[in-house]
């Protein structure tokens, strides 16, 4: 599948900034320290309609409408605009596409290092309470962030398979975890956990996150199977299968936004026959 006509024109137009609704804010704070429960489906729409100009998704039809799959989409934020916003509108976009099961599961680090509240620094042992608090309220995963802890992501390895496999639910990540625009590569891991859940059949859905003329877009490629061949050694088995999540991922996105992968996504591209 080739770029959808006009992603290799630059992003132009007015560089808006997204800010979420003080009433929404203030219920979700409060739902945070109680510990209770809230929709992300519900709350996710709520902040999305209230955006103007109004983000957009395309090639929805991509999305299954039934059982699992993980969601992957580049870490596109700036200046006035939150990689969250569109994961919001990825996840919008699920809710409305899928028959059951509406709620895309995101996964979620388990701690921040080295974040501030302005000039303030903010400890980890803070964003670790928050952060599973917040998991709690939208019925997230939580995956341990740190790599020496074995048995913690074991644990959420578990949860993951059990969210995907056994309840039939969709999984929403950001590969490269961080990042502003153009696309970098995955961190060390991310591949080879990919590759695993699809040697189990569980499709990967890319998702391109970009502006164009000020409207926020989020575009869908076709669910994806990883293939390696047998006997690679296992760093460059990761490196594969995160080329692969990736190359799918920078085909929705336009050009000044393949960064890393911009050989790559040429030579792939290259290798299909013309669109009719």
């Amino acid at each position: 599948m080739r770029p959808v006509k006009g992603m290799d024109k630059p992003v132009r137009g007015r560089r808006e900034v997204y800010r979420l609704r003080i009433p929404l804010i203030l219920k979700f704070i409060w739902a945070v320290l109680r510990g209770r429960t809230r929709i992300l489906a519900a709350d996710v729409e709520a902040t999305l309609m209230a955006a103007r100009p109004k983000p957009q998704a395309r090639n929805v039809q991509q999305i299954p409408a039934e059982g699992s799959f993980v969601l992957v989409a580049n870490h596109y934020e700036r200046p006035g605009l939150k990689v969250y916003w569109g994961g919001m509108l990825a996840s919008h976009a699920v809710a409305r596409r899928r028959t059951s099961q509406k709620s895309l599961r995101w996964l979620m680090t388990s701690e921040w290092y080295d974040f501030r509240l302005g000039p303030l620094p903010v400890p980890v042992w803070a964003t670790h309470w928050l952060f599973r608090r917040i998991a709690q309220v939208y019925g997230l995963v939580i995956v341990p962030r740190a790599a020496e802890r074995g048995v913690g992501r074991a644990a959420a390895m578990r949860s993951i398979l059990n969210v995907v496999r056994d309840r039939e639910e969709a999984i929403g990540l950001y590969p490269e975890a961080t990042g502003t625009g153009q696309l970098i590569e995955p961190m060390p891991g991310v591949g080879l956990f990919l590759f695993s859940l699809s040697e189990r059949g569980i499709p990967i859905l890319p998702v391109g996150i970009f502006e164009e003329e000020g409207r926020l877009i989020a575009s869908f490629g076709s669910p994806l199977s990883i293939r390696v061949a047998r006997g690679v050694e296992k760093g460059e088995r990761d490196r594969l299968a995160s080329q692969q999540v990736m190359v799918a991922i920078g085909r929705q996105l336009p050009r000044e936004l393949w960064g890393a992968y911009a050989s790559a996504i040429e030579e792939a591209l290259a290798q299909e026959p013309a669109s009719r």
